[in-house]
């Protein structure tokens, strides 16, 4: 309560506010000692002659007062700072218009700290306002892109000789991009916001807060999530076509000869070569596609050519469509002198798209906090 600030005092007021066993002498009331907080009561003498005037407004109590913004206080040390200790009441005010903030979510604005007596009481009159720290927003997501694991077009397969009706295989489309979104496309969560105010101490110490005037208690807001990003699968490769039949007339040794035609090559991530064309089972054909890799096409195969008078002459012919790289179409086999037409190549595989998702917004901070229920 405080002694009071004029008139007569008696040693039985000084004894009310301070305590003390009778019977009673001044010197038990020095300044600093066992019952008068120095740091509260400047005019109290710490030894030597004291007198009942040097009591006016003292009071058995640390006095704190905060009068401009500051943050992250911490009452602990103001009050030895302040000349008290804890095993003595402080009594806070905070002025008119007085912001107290954190500089850290993980901060509270004002605590109490620990190792306070048992049964110490701090009150708190607060005129302005006790503000936690808004959290911090989660990051956004990182776009990605990626090669699909299988699927690339096949390529298409080499005509038979002598028939003008069979057409060459033409090269099969590759597979569309698929997958899912990775990790980093996530957004990032938004960390919580931080407490306005904290006690530290347990209940079992006995602590007790008590606001007298509550004034403005505002935790900080939570932080925004980050955004998702995209993770994009690249589409395959488009197979390649195949060679069609070709018949023509040759003047060496006065033979006519024929073209078999030679597959396409397989399209990127594992398009299989289109396969030779063979005549009634003869090794005559031409040669097979070849398969795609993981990220380019397959090359296609050359055509066979046969020539009436000549030995077999392997390998000489064209060579059909090769399969496409990643993301684009096979090439097309080629034509016939005769009208049996080519392979075309395969269209590519479209890109696959996935999209990985938003960060959550963090959760308010408290405006009270810790051993709330010691605080009144």
């Amino acid at each position: 309560m405080a002694v009071k600030s004029s008139g007569q005092l008696a040693m039985t007021e000084i004894v009310a506010e301070f305590g003390g066993d009778a019977p009673h002498a001044m010197s038990e009331y020095y300044g600093g000692g066992d019952k008068v907080p120095a740091g509260a009561n400047p005019n109290v003498a710490t030894s030597g002659m004291t007198k009942f005037g040097d009591f006016y407004d003292a009071v058995a109590a640390t006095v704190l007062t905060i009068s401009s913004n500051t943050s992250n206080y911490n009452i602990k040390t103001a009050a030895v700072a302040a000349g008290g200790d804890q095993n003595t009441p402080v009594i806070l005010t905070i002025n008119n218009g007085v912001t107290v903030s954190s500089s850290s979510n993980s901060t509270p604005a004002m605590k109490t700290d620990t190792g306070w007596g048992s049964g110490v009481t701090i009150n708190i009159t607060n005129n302005g306002s006790i503000v936690g720290a808004n959290g911090s927003a989660g990051s956004n997501g990182s776009a990605s892109s990626g090669n699909p694991s299988s699927g690339g077009g096949a390529g298409g397969h080499g005509t038979e000789p002598f028939s003008n009706t069979l057409n060459a295989g033409s090269g099969s489309a590759g597979a569309a991009g698929s997958g899912s979104a990775q990790s980093g496309n996530n957004g990032a969560n938004g960390s919580a916001g931080g407490s306005a105010f904290e006690h530290s101490q347990t209940g079992d110490n006995n602590l007790s807060v008590i606001f007298d005037t509550a004034g403005t208690r505002t935790g900080g807001s939570g932080g925004a999530g980050g955004s998702a990003a995209a993770h994009t699968t690249k589409g395959n490769g488009g197979g390649g076509g195949g060679n069609g039949f070709e018949s023509f007339n040759w003047t060496h040794k006065g033979g006519g000869g024929v073209t078999r035609g030679g597959g396409g090559g397989g399209g990127a991530n594992g398009g299989a070569g289109g396969a030779r064309a063979e005549y009634d089972g003869a090794n005559y054909g031409g040669e097979a596609g070849a398969t795609g890799g993981a990220t380019t096409g397959g090359l296609g195969g050359r055509s066979s050519r046969q020539v009436s008078g000549c030995t077999y002459c392997s390998y000489t012919g064209q060579r059909a469509g090769s399969g496409g790289n990643l993301q684009q179409a096979g090439s097309s086999g080629h034509g016939s002198a005769q009208g049996t037409s080519a392979g075309s190549g395969g269209s590519a595989g479209a890109d696959g798209t996935a999209n990985g998702s938003a960060g959550s917004t963090g959760a308010s901070g408290s405006a009270l906090a810790g051993n709330t229920g010691q605080i009144s």
